[in-house]
């Protein structure tokens, strides 16, 4: 089940914030790019990316481990680990 790399989970999570999130589309987001705080973004629009990516990647992010995650490497590093599950 685990049939792509690192960087293209990257580059699908990133597709996936600029294509919900219009303030990060001329955003050039990096791993260490914050993603929870920056740009405005409220706690209802984070859970709101988060079950985007949950749907995009069909994995389920346990809700105690969604305040853990703030920056893109934290996201991409928690669907790995559910990828890889």
């Amino acid at each position: 089940r685990f049939d792509m790399n690192r960087n293209e989970i990257k580059e699908r999570i990133i597709k996936v914030i600029k294509d919900n999130l219009p303030d990060f589309r001329d955003v050039d987001i990096k791993e260490n790019t914050t993603i929870n705080q920056s740009q405005g973004l409220d706690s209802m629009t984070f859970i709101y990316i988060i079950c985007k990516i949950e749907a995009e990647f069909k994995i389920k992010v346990k809700e105690n481990r969604w305040n853990k995650m703030s920056t893109l490497r934290d996201i991409v590093d928690e669907v790995c680990l559910q990828l890889a599950k």
